[in-house]
């Protein structure tokens, strides 16, 4: 249902695109890290990443603060 919505939830692939960059990244959000190989990274709920992410909508950018600094990421599609 969420996937219709284009809403984030936790299973979901994203990929996201940072702003000002023409590089686009798959994300999975996860409950908890499986160090899984894969062709995305994994964001858990409790960092700041998997934070922003959840529920965010497709073609929404969200803010997410890192080390080194705050940085913006669009929401391109749940896979």
């Amino acid at each position: 249902l969420h996937y219709a919505l284009g809403v984030v939830f936790v299973g979901a692939v994203v990929k996201i695109r940072e702003v000002g960059s023409d590089d686009e990244e798959l994300v999975r959000l996860v409950g908890e890290a499986t160090g899984a190989a894969a062709d995305y990274f994994e964001a858990t709920l409790n960092s700041p990443f998997g934070e922003a992410l959840l529920k965010a909508r497709v073609g929404e950018t969200v803010a997410v603060r890192g080390p080194r600094g705050l940085k913006q990421f669009e929401i391109l599609e749940i896979i």
